[in-house]
């Protein structure tokens, strides 16, 4: 089974901060909206960790390669990843 496609099966599109802060606002005394934004957050920072582990890895040989290659398709798409701010590559 193609990683990709078994990562991307049945999940709807990934939420901005945005819409997430929305979510926040129109549950403000929700403990469990709370509970569920703050595991979102957590799990926002992996993805941001592994986004950077993946640009310094560069590229790689054999099956490894084609399994880096799967993730980079998927968050180059995340808005955590496209929200955060870059330095220029010259920096």
């Amino acid at each position: 089974m193609n990683v990709q496609y078994w990562c991307h099966m049945g999940f709807k599109p990934p939420l901005t901060r945005e819409t997430l802060k929305d979510i926040q606002d129109r549950n403000p005394g929700s403990a469990d909206v709370r509970a569920l934004l703050w595991e979102v957050k957590r799990l926002r920072a992996l993805a941001l960790y592994v986004d950077q582990l993946q640009r310094m890895l560069g590229t790689l040989p054999g099956p490894q390669g084609t399994v880096l290659e799967s993730i980079r398709e998927q968050l180059k798409d995340e808005p955590c990843v496209l929200e955060f701010p870059r330095l220029p590559p010259e920096a």
